[in-house]
């Protein structure tokens, strides 16, 4: 060993304190594969978070067509249809957002004074496609009852 003097010996332990004390690669595997296994477990969640946050919003569009469908009814005494469709109603069209993942549309023929049914369609026309490329729809009427995929009300 070289003579080494007080201060040099002094960094030369604060060195092996420091940097001499690490993980070992079997301990940072462990860990690597400890984060992974979560991953995985929360990704389905996160997805389904994600969808149902989609699915909200074509339900507050839906609730916005009805809004506009009524205040049409109390103006023209007959409901906008399909031939006039939403560009008829006095509302912002959803159709034109450019990031959208449903496709809306009223079902009804113009005219009707009982009732209506505007659809939003998961996937539609110009809309993103739903993941593994399947497509729903989710329906409104006039009392605001909102269908789901299966026909059971959803509000």
């Amino acid at each position: 060993m070289k003579n080494l003097t007080p201060f040099q010996h002094i960094l030369r332990i604060a060195r092996k304190k420091i940097f001499g004390s690490g993980f070992t690669l079997t301990e940072l595997l462990i860990v690597v594969i400890i984060i992974a296994v979560l991953a995985t477990l929360s990704l389905p969640m996160l997805l389904k978070s994600i969808e149902k946050a989609k699915v909200g919003e074509a339900i507050s569009n839906l609730n916005l067509i009805r809004t506009g469908q009524k205040i049409y009814l109390l103006e023209k005494a007959f409901f906008a249809g399909d031939a006039g469709g939403l560009a008829a109603l006095n509302i912002e069209n959803p159709n034109d957002s450019t990031n959208r993942y449903f496709y809306y549309e009223i079902t009804t023929s113009a005219g009707a004074t009982t009732d209506f049914t505007a659809k939003a369609t998961r996937g539609g026309t110009g809309a993103q496609a739903a993941p593994g490329g399947y497509g729903y729809e989710y329906e409104i009427r006039k009392n605001g009852v909102i269908t789901s995929p299966d026909g059971s009300p959803l509000i």
